[in-house]
């Protein structure tokens, strides 16, 4: 990643830090506009519960406290919750890390398809810091933000997050409607004789979705 993404990246996470959400939606369609973004990208597994989530145009959000710096009683982590995504369509770190081996898929959404599913549905959609030095989170607000950081050594998976505060959920995870991805790329390593990848071919036919083998 180069120094000027570094800096956007960070001055993007201190605009939310600040809780000035208008500089930091103007900082992110700068970053956008530099880098020519017009997908983005999400390294699964490939198993039923995905194939379904694709069939009813939903999207999986895990709590929060899976990510960031954890403190015991953080109520906010609890009650936040963070789906991933990459900039970078062709990453072989995150077909390993994310998509089982290269045995999973990714799944190419639409940047402006993401703007308006998280605009619908009261979430922010921006990417991650990545830096080497702590972060205060001596309040509520910076506590959440702690999910929004990574150290400097994980930067090459060029990672976004789309995320939610529900004070009122006490849910493990959130399946969210309705966004469908434009393509389903299938990993190098996939099982083509399986009948899960049968049944993914029918879902993206069905879907009428690209699947690409």
């Amino acid at each position: 990643m180069e120094n000027w993404e570094y800096e956007l990246r960070s001055d993007i996470f201190n605009a939310f830090l600040a809780n000035n959400k208008q500089a930091a939606n103007s900082l992110i369609a700068k970053l956008m506009v530099e880098k020519n973004i017009g997908f983005f990208y999400r390294y699964r597994d490939l198993n039923m519960a995905e194939i379904s989530t694709i069939r009813f145009d939903q999207l999986y959000l895990c709590r929060a406290i899976r990510f960031g710096n954890k403190k015991p009683n953080d109520i906010a982590m609890f009650k936040s919750y963070v789906a991933c995504f990459t900039d970078r369509r062709f990453s072989l770190s995150m077909w390993s890390e994310y998509a089982n081996n290269a045995k999973g898929i990714c799944l190419e959404y639409s940047a402006d398809d993401l703007a308006q599913f998280a605009t619908d549905n009261d979430m922010f959609f921006s990417p991650v810091r990545y830096a080497d030095n702590p972060l205060d989170i001596s309040s509520k607000y910076s506590s959440v933000m702690t999910m929004m950081s990574k150290p400097k050594y994980e930067s090459n998976e060029y990672e976004w997050r789309l995320w939610k505060v529900d004070m009122h959920s006490n849910d493990i995870g959130k399946l969210v409607s309705s966004i469908s991805p434009r393509k389903i790329y299938v990993g190098r390593n996939a099982d083509r004789e399986s009948d899960l990848f049968d049944e993914l071919v029918n879902v993206a036919d069905e879907k009428e979705i690209d699947l690409i083998l």
